[in-house]
């Protein structure tokens, strides 16, 4: 070899290991930047983590893996900076907790939430096989189970968030699934199909009965309803109605439907066809589809027309407001206001609805509970050994009630003290004014609770008002909490014992005869400071009583915003049927022309309770305690001071009855 081909040699030797070392250099810088980019990445999900063990360097990446598992959680994209707020701020090793939980719901281990620790106080990662790792991811992206997840999360976010990142966290987890928007109407059709009224009326009922049933309803409410709807809206909702009924059993047994699901399925399909098409004009436009809908049942259900009809009266119902409706009942001939059963065979109580059952409100007077020692306040829990969590009102009152004489057996807590008492059921006679007491008798504070205004209720008043004058009464507390309303005469009646002049109440409809306007016609009134008690549940009559004292400046109103129904229903003998319409014909007007329907009346000292409050009813009767602070104040005696000196209270010439 000579000297120039030892050095081209030479050269292309130094030229490879200078490409060689390049190389190195490129590689090496790359994946530095590749770690800088991942560390990077880390810091993005841990904004307060602003320095790493420098012994735990290499387990930043498993960290990272870890934090994506975490991250797949969140329903949004993970370069949202409000991802953020999962990381607790205050407490490094909480995070750790939290990891570490979560990795055990991936992977499915049932292990304790325990572990080791090191000097750091951080779990050994390096105890955790790789393959479990990823054994877990791959169950995660594989078997993911909605319902367990959402709640193995929030059992981990009340364990490891902090208290003020709770709500947010909870935000992005809701708690319940869409509720069905017809579960309503599946309550309503379940209910009726379960009413014996209801069954034995269709069992009697031949399908031209039923057709002059529809259309008496359908001729009520275009000539006397407040705001009556549509055909077209009415057919629809009759439509829906059949669709929803025929998935359920007591309808279908009540009408003895005698089809496959795959038959009840293509009879939904073509009412819901009947839907779509065009709507109905007018009451001819809807029989004509009331009868193609009998049709259908007829040939792919075998079901008759009845049940069909039947459900076209129901719709035209359920398309007006929530206070128009019907039963079939008896009842007698003319428009009338049923003031119902004076009597009732139970122990005496009267209840409010309470998460594990009822809570009582109050005993009435003579009766089985009231003999026990039952009070305010006391949640019964159970009826003859069964469980009352989670039952209605009504359905715990049927439990309760019985034939005369027979027992029943009532589990009632106390606080946090549980007893059975046997109770004897007996007849008790529902009176309007439930009860008269001095609440002081220092002050003379006479307290007088109206349950409904009742026929008779105004000449009850007057003897209860005639008992605590003779007492000495210097001011009054009128009880109109839980008061669903009842007849506008005795409203009326009632609020011309208070009220000296002025107006009490307007009621506006579509008929001339609706349309009314009552004022104040005694001379001679009950002088005395008035405070009147209300709450969500004082309805109608209660809430004309209470704008007539309010804006009239007679007393002042106590507690919170009343219900706000404001209708009024008149009712009618059904002649197609054995029965009874409640039909909405007018609106109540307050004395400053307020319409008071949706509105309700705001009192002028409100006493704010929980939800927890309002169910929990405890001994201490808080409203009644305003009421009677209200008095001492002198307000109510301001207002009475302010009323023309006329007006004096003179109660012997009421004439009592009874």
């Amino acid at each position: 070899m000579n000297r120039s081909q030892f050095n081209k040699t030479q050269t292309e030797t130094v030229n490879s290991a200078r490409l060689f070392v390049w190389s190195m250099v490129i590689l090496l810088t790359a994946v530095f930047l590749s770690g800088c980019t991942t560390l990077s990445h880390a810091a993005e999900y841990y904004p307060n983590q602003n320095r790493f063990n420098q012994n735990d360097s290499g387990q930043s990446f498993e960290r990272d893996r870890l934090n994506y598992n975490q991250d797949s959680l969140v329903p949004s994209s993970s370069n949202s900076r409000r991802h953020q707020r999962f990381r607790p701020v205050s407490d490094e090793n909480r995070f750790d907790d939290y990891e570490y939980k979560l990795k055990q719901l991936l992977s499915e281990e049932a292990q304790s939430y325990e572990r080791p620790r090191n000097r750091n106080n951080s779990f050994s990662r390096d105890r955790i096989d790789p393959s479990q790792k990823r054994q877990s991811r791959d169950y995660f992206d594989d078997n993911i189970d909605s319902q367990k997840l959402r709640e193995l999360i929030r059992d981990l976010q009340q364990r490891s968030m902090p208290q003020y990142d709770r709500e947010r966290y909870e935000t992005e987890f809701p708690t319940q699934y869409p509720v069905d928007p017809h579960q309503e109407l599946r309550n309503k059709i379940s209910q009726r199909y379960s009413s014996p009224s209801v069954i034995g009326t269709l069992q009697n009922l031949d399908p031209q009965r039923a057709y002059s049933f529809y259309l008496e309803i359908n001729r009520m409410i275009d000539s006397r309803h407040v705001q009556p709807p549509s055909y077209d809206i009415r057919t629809r909702k009759s439509l829906q109605n059949l669709i929803l009924a025929v998935e359920n059993q007591n309808f279908i047994n009540a009408n003895r439907v005698a089809a496959s699901p795959e038959q009840i399925r293509m009879a939904q399909q073509s009412w819901q066809q009947l839907m779509n098409q065009n709507p109905a004009q007018n009451a001819q436009d809807s029989v004509t589809i009331m009868r193609q809908a009998a049709d259908i049942a007829g040939s792919q259900l075998r079901m008759q027309a009845t049940g069909v009809i039947c459900e076209f009266a129901y719709g035209s119902l359920e398309a007006l407001d929530k206070h128009s409706r019907f039963e079939f009942t008896p009842t007698s001939s003319g428009p009338r206001v049923d003031a119902g059963d004076n009597s009732v065979v139970g122990v005496g109580v009267q209840l409010k609805t309470h998460r594990d059952g009822a809570v009582i409100l109050r005993t009435l007077n003579g009766g089985a509970a009231q003999q026990a020692g039952l009070q305010r306040g006391d949640v019964i829990v159970g009826v003859n050994q069964r469980n009352l969590a989670g039952l209605s009102l009504d359905e715990v009152a049927n439990l309760i009630t019985g034939p005369a004489g027979s027992t029943v057996a009532i589990d009632v807590r106390r606080e946090d003290k549980n007893a059975r008492v046997n109770l004897s059921r007996q007849a008790i006679r529902i009176t309007n004014i439930s009860e008269v007491k001095m609440v002081d008798t220092q002050q003379k504070i006479g307290l007088i609770r109206l349950e409904k205004f009742g026929e008779g209720a105004v000449q009850e008043l007057d003897r209860a008002l005639w008992s605590l004058h003779q007492q000495g009464m210097n001011s009054l507390v009128f009880d109109l909490r839980g008061n669903p309303g009842g007849l506008l005469t005795e409203a009326i009646s009632i609020s011309n014992r208070f009220v000296p002049s002025g107006k009490i109440v307007s009621t506006r409809g579509r008929n001339q005869s609706d349309n009314t306007i009552e004022s104040a016609t005694h001379d001679q009134t009950w002088k005395m400071p008035l405070v009147v008690l209300v709450d969500g549940d004082s309805a109608s009559a209660s809430e004309i009583f209470a704008a007539a004292i309010q804006e009239n400046r007679r007393g002042l109103i106590v507690g919170r915003k009343t219900y706000g129904k404001g209708t009024v229903q008149t009712h009618f003998p059904l002649q197609s049927v054995s029965g009874t319409f409640w039909l909405t014909t007018a609106k109540f007007y307050s004395p400053t022309g307020r319409e008071m329907a949706g509105v309700g009346v705001n009192p002028d000292v409100t006493v704010n309770m929980s939800e927890r409050e309002l169910e929990e009813i405890g001994p201490i009767d808080r409203d009644l305690k305003a009421g009677v602070s209200a008095i001492l104040s002198h307000k109510p005696g301001e207002l009475v001071n302010n009323m023309s000196g006329r007006q004096q209270v003179r109660p012997a010439q009421f004439q009592f009855s009874g």
